[in-house]
């Protein structure tokens, strides 16, 4: 046997599982939350290529800690994005409403520093971090379709283990959404978001 053939029978998960092996390992719980974020992110660049026509993106290696989970460019401007899969366990139905949580934070503490100077430890997002949150309604409509809303229009952090100078630039780490969702202000079109001039940067 070669080299190649060894590290062949881990890369190639043909070899050491079936789909239908699988599918039941998928059902564990923290599992299932992991593998539909990456789907999530999937299903998301898909959406840009073949609906928006958007080709020019790339997303950042898991282990690079960078600001965004993927970054695209359109007209000129390049854009970074979170994508964020919402609470399934936070789903609740109130007069015709579904009402739940996305998770807006950091998946480890880091060291940030803010706008005014002062570095802290923080799973928090620092506003402004990355120009749009991304979501998706799949767990109410059952197909994958995309919300959006800008930084500069989510929640602000009401942890008052952090100083009122400081909350004012740290996100909240949950962020409400709704079905439908413009009770809680997201947009299906991201386009009109990346109108605003406020939001990218020229791609040099």
């Amino acid at each position: 046997m070669t080299l190649e053939e060894v590290l062949a029978n881990v890369l190639d998960p043909a070899r050491w599982v079936t789909p239908e092996v699988l599918m039941e390992i998928i059902k564990t719980p923290s599992l299932r939350g992991i593998v539909y974020g990456y789907v999530a992110e999937y299903e998301f660049m898909r959406y840009l290529r073949e609906e928006l026509k958007i080709e020019k993106y790339h997303r950042d290696d898991d282990h690079k800690k960078t600001k965004s989970d993927l970054n695209f460019t359109y007209k000129g401007r390049q854009y970074s994005v979170q994508i964020k899969c919402l609470q399934t366990n936070s789903i609740k139905l109130a007069n015709g409403i579904f009402r739940a949580v996305v998770q807006n934070d950091a998946s480890d503490r880091r060291k940030v520093r803010l706008p005014n100077g002062k570095e802290i430890e923080t799973t928090c997002y620092i506003a402004g971090e990355y120009d749009i949150l991304v979501s998706t309604v799949q767990p109410f409509t059952g197909s994958w379709k995309f919300v959006f809303k800008k930084n500069k229009d989510l929640s602000k952090s009401k942890n008052h283990r952090y100083p009122e100078e400081q909350r004012k630039h740290l996100l909240a780490t949950q962020e409400l959404i709704t079905y439908p969702i413009e009770v809680s202000g997201w947009t299906y079109d991201l386009l009109s978001l990346l109108s605003d001039p406020d939001l990218g940067k020229s791609k040099i």
